[in-house]
């Protein structure tokens, strides 16, 4: 069987970031093959900057949650690391077949650690073309669109690639319409398993007990989202839970869980009555993990949440008012939804086996 490395966002501190790498990975060894992601450590996108002795407690009070996602990975990673750019740029020669950029925002550069610049890695410009077969499994530039510079770098380095594939519709046709290659639309790696293969990884989280909860997992905009969540509970004569990144309470929220990591982020999903989110992949483990949800657009990068929730048929999950709440069906029809996940997902496994193997 083929040696396959993939280079993916994977070591921020992100529940989507690491569920989408072990996910990759984790289908590609159970398919045979000789798989790990190439452990790039890049610079965090927006670290958080505090002074001291604030800095001291923040990096105690995280400790936990950076020890939960260490573990997590653990066993997908490969035991070489790079730590900057130039170190993975400078002979790179490593005993892979085949190179994948995987999925996550790797090709959007606000997502690259760089701040708004390229970075070559999430392109596989650091590997010869003329040894390792390149292939891009739904890597992502989220709402980014490259400018004419970008696109004279960006076009040399895909121009290498033998397989291109993104997540998003949107993604898809701007890449076309400079590259000389066609780009196919695949599911986000976290749906490449499903909900039997994700609970085997879950963890249990001790602060929830028997209670019937709607699940709160929020990008940014935490006010929205709780509002939404608690006019959901409210009406069940649920509770509210909510993971943090901070022992704050936020108003609104009756269940304040700290300081998970990705296997506690399973647990909670499979265990909610209801989710509330404005995360793609909060919206994408709804699906997969068949719970009633409401996906909160996302105003800055709605593409992924639409391209997904098109494709199953539960675009009106997707609110724009918290008024829309009302008209919402009580249940979702799962067994139309799944049979369309599951076309979305043998498509994309065809793509995903053809584009290494030929």
């Amino acid at each position: 069987m083929k040696s396959i490395g993939i280079i993916t966002i994977h070591s921020d501190l992100n529940y989507g970031a690491a569920l989408q790498a072990y996910a990759l990975n984790q289908f590609l060894v159970s398919k045979g093959y000789n798989s790990e992601i190439i452990n790039y450590i890049k610079i965090p996108n927006h670290p958080r900057q505090y002074p001291f002795p604030v800095n001291i407690a923040y990096w105690l009070m995280n400790r936990p949650r950076y020890n939960r996602y260490r573990k997590f990975l653990k066993s997908s990673v490969s035991t070489r690391t790079w730590h900057s750019i130039d170190e993975l740029m400078q002979g790179f020669d490593e005993p892979y077949d085949v190179l994948i950029s995987g999925s996550d925002q790797v090709w959007n550069p606000t997502c690259g650690g760089l701040i708004d610049k390229l970075n070559p890695c999430y392109y596989l410009a650091f590997a010869d073309n003329k040894k390792y077969k390149k292939v891009a499994y739904a890597s992502s530039l989220g709402s980014y669109r490259f400018n004419k510079e970008e696109i004279k770098s960006v076009g040399k380095w895909l121009g290498e690639y033998e397989h291109l594939s993104t997540r998003e519709q949107e993604g898809k046709e701007h890449l076309e319409s400079f590259l000389e290659h066609d780009v196919k639309v695949v599911l986000d790696p976290t749906l490449l398993l499903n909900n039997y293969e994700w609970q085997r990884v879950a963890a249990p989280v001790s602060k929830v007990k028997d209670e019937k909860f709607v699940l709160v997992y929020y990008i940014d905009e935490i006010a929205e989202c709780v509002e939404y969540a608690r006019k959901v509970a409210d009406a069940h004569g649920w509770k509210v839970a909510m993971m943090t990144n901070t022992a704050k309470h936020f108003p609104g929220v009756d269940i304040n869980i700290p300081f998970c990591g990705p296997a506690e982020f399973l647990w909670l999903f499979n265990k909610a009555q209801f989710v509330c989110t404005n995360s793609f992949h909060g919206t994408a483990f709804s699906v997969n993990f068949n719970k009633n949800f409401i996906s909160v657009i996302k105003r800055n990068s709605p593409q992924r949440a639409q391209t997904l929730l098109k494709n199953v048929g539960l675009s009106e999950r997707l609110l724009t008012d918290i008024g829309q709440i009302d008209s919402l069906s009580e249940q979702i029809d799962w067994i139309t939804t799944n049979e369309k996940l599951l076309q979305l997902r043998t498509d994309s496994i065809e793509y995903l086996i053809n584009a290494i193997e030929n």
